[in-house]
């Protein structure tokens, strides 16, 4: 009698997986929705034929969507900086510097989102050039 229960139960194991899947995919069917996400308006990771890229910085703005900083953020040498804190900006500075020593390189590509004040985008070309880098290249997108 226990080998029929046994026969009868392994011929619908499969089955009975089958509508308990379906029955927790239907349950966490809002959970698996795509959330929403934040798009930037980023340059082209190229750079002009003539240039050489050295040290690269990534600007985005602050007031994106889930950020909860205020000021321009600056993303360079696997790190994050936020330009409205004082000593934020000294040690991206201070990071700049030495990173432009340790590669013997006096140039800085900036790829900023189009939503990045010029403000920011001068104060940033300002601070590398106080850290004497020569060049400071502006990296754009075109449509």
């Amino acid at each position: 009698m226990n080998y029929v229960w046994f026969r009868y139960l392994a011929q619908t194991a499969p089955w009975l997986t089958l509508v308990l899947l379906i029955v927790m995919f239907v349950f966490l069917q809002d959970v698996m929705a795509p959330l929403p996400a934040v798009g930037f308006e980023l340059p082209a990771p190229g750079v002009a034929d003539s240039a050489q890229p050295g040290l690269v910085a990534l600007l985005l703005p602050g007031d994106i969507e889930g950020a909860q900083t205020e000021g321009t953020l600056v993303f360079f040498d696997d790190a994050r900086y936020v330009l409205s804190d004082s000593a934020g900006v000294e040690e991206f500075a201070g990071r700049l510097e030495d990173r432009a020593m340790e590669m013997n390189c006096d140039t800085l590509t900036l790829l900023a989102d189009r939503r990045v004040p010029a403000g920011d985008l001068m104060q940033v070309m300002a601070i590398a050039r106080s850290r004497r880098l020569a060049h400071v290249q502006l990296a754009e997108k075109r449509d």
